[in-house]
């Protein structure tokens, strides 16, 4: 094998590890129930595990789940709020938050734990709130401005 080979398949290697995954923005109102997509082939690979965080998903597991399925029922989960209200056995893995607050926006990721290496899938969910606004404030006695959050 050439180097040149050897060094086109770590690239490769390289790229699918950093762009595998996928990115999807979901809006919300606040006091709502929101359901963040997740879905796997269930008939392809079989009942695989799966686990949800906030924020970018890491190199491997997630750190500190929502929470997490082994396939087949939920395994753990952080506060009662967060729901995998999908049907597992079909491989959906959405990730439901009851009476969405202003406090949920932001980025969530989905991994689904495919066996080998870097076959894992990794979605990315950025969650919006359609009923708040930013607006900004500015103290008179020490002059900063910074953002406030408003619900309607």
């Amino acid at each position: 094998r050439s180097i040149k080979a050897d060094s086109s398949l770590s690239l490769w290697l390289v790229c699918r590890t950093i762009c595998e995954c996928d990115s999807v923005e979901v809006k919300g109102h606040t006091g709502q129930d929101i359901t963040l997509p997740c879905k796997y082939d269930r008939k392809y690979h079989g009942a695989l595990s799966a686990c949800w965080q906030r924020g970018e998903i890491p190199a491997r597991g997630c750190s500190n789940p929502l929470i997490s399925t082994d396939g087949l029922r939920v395994e753990t989960r952080a506060p009662s709020r967060y729901e995998l209200l999908g049907r597992l056995e079909d491989g959906d893995v959405s990730l439901t938050i009851k009476s969405l607050t202003e406090g949920d926006a932001g980025r969530y990721g989905c991994r689904v734990e495919i066996p080998g290496w870097f076959n894992d899938e990794k979605h990315h969910i950025d969650l919006a709130c359609n009923n708040c606004i930013i607006m900004t404030a500015s103290t008179s006695a020490h002059r900063l401005t910074h953002p406030l959050l408003v619900v309607l």
